[in-house]
């Protein structure tokens, strides 16, 4: 037999409203520290579950968070960064007791009524939509619908519209910045889609922009644009290397992308950072010491659906859109300790 929250509530010695609001987590402030921690103990004990469809019945909530996600060649979960935003996003919805229903869309989707079915399904109070791209239409149907929604590595000029994202101009500007410092002039970029992702189009235009503002060799056959992957970065990499005047630093604009370029230089007989360094945008694990741009994607991810739990519940809001800063990490293949080991060499 279930174990009820009366069941509960006669073995804490309290009344079923205590336990439903440390249950729901509703009004948790009438119950006491001392009070709670026992009625989650014995929560634990008993094996009690919450019955999300009575719950859903009695508050007409599924208590169901849909988490989008798009794809470029095919749908999969094996991204470092999707992981990451992930992770974020379900530590916090696991804490209020809500799950999540994932749903994914190729980029190149014309078919704009999946997004107007899965947006108006009633399978889920809210949405959050993970990197969509530039001109969607899921954006479109979230804003003119009713349904709570964040916006996540995504910026609207809108008031109304909740994102979290973080700095990827001045990423790339402390890229850039750092590479030039160790006496590079000439460094290309390889870039994802800029016309289809956000993400991509500000990394593209902050590289852009800094290296004409800092006077340095901006030339368009030093960019290769690709589809964000280790093979787009291997092959824009091969692309450089066929050019007479060759670069001497390449960005990928985002890890996968500089460690294809690393496999690609590598495979020609080339030494990172000896003959060419390579930076990268993400920071997620890697055996290649790579120099690159963090971006917490956790935090990103949890306080999205920090977001957007508290449009569900009505809560106020402390603000809507939400920028988190970026941080240069330095490693091995950008050549700073090269350059340091060949000084120390110089004065020995």
């Amino acid at each position: 037999m279930a174990i009820t929250i009366k069941d509960v509530a006669l073995k804490a010695g309290v009344s079923v409203a205590t336990v439903s609001r440390v249950v729901n987590q509703k009004d948790i402030h009438k119950v006491g520290q001392k009070t709670q921690q026992r009625i989650e103990t014995i929560l634990k004990e008993l094996g009690y579950y919450p019955n999300t469809m009575a719950r859903g019945l009695k508050t007409r909530k599924t208590y169901n968070i849909g988490v989008v996600f798009f794809w470029n060649d095919k749908p999969s979960l094996n991204d470092a960064y999707l992981a990451s935003v992930l992770d974020g996003i379900l530590g916090f919805v696991g804490e209020k007791q809500y799950s999540i229903l994932m749903n994914t869309f190729s980029r190149n989707n014309q078919n704009n009524g999946v997004y107007t079915n899965f947006v108006n399904s009633g399978l889920v109070d809210g949405i959050l939509a993970i990197a969509p791209p530039v001109e969607s239409h899921l954006v479109q149907d979230l804003k003119q619908g009713t349904l709570p929604y964040v916006l996540i590595n995504y910026q609207l000029n809108d008031k109304g519209a909740c994102f979290v994202d973080c700095f990827n101009t001045q990423g790339i500007i402390d890229l850039v910045d750092h590479l030039a410092s160790l006496g590079h002039k000439k460094i290309a970029f390889v870039s994802g889609d800029h016309e289809g992702s956000k993400n991509f189009m500000d990394r593209y235009n902050a590289y852009k922009y800094i290296m004409k503002k800092r006077g340095l060799a901006y030339r368009d056959d030093f960019v290769y644009f690709g589809n964000a992957t280790e093979e787009a970065g291997m092959k824009g990499a091969e692309a450089f290397l066929k050019l007479k005047n060759q670069p001497t630093a390449i960005i990928g604009a985002n890890d996968r992308m500089a460690i294809g370029a690393i496999k690609e230089l590598r495979r020609k007989g080339l030494k990172v950072p000896d003959d060419m360094a390579v930076c990268g945008f993400d920071d997620f694990p890697s055996e290649f010491g790579l120099t690159t741009v963090h971006q917490p994607t956790y935090q990103m991810g949890y306080e999205a659906a920090r977001m957007l739990w508290n449009q569900i519940e009505k809560k106020p809001l402390e603000y809507c859109h939400r920028f988190f800063p970026t941080k240069l990490v330095v490693r091995e293949t950008c050549g700073f300790y090269l350059k340091k080991t060949k000084e120390k060499d110089k004065k020995r």
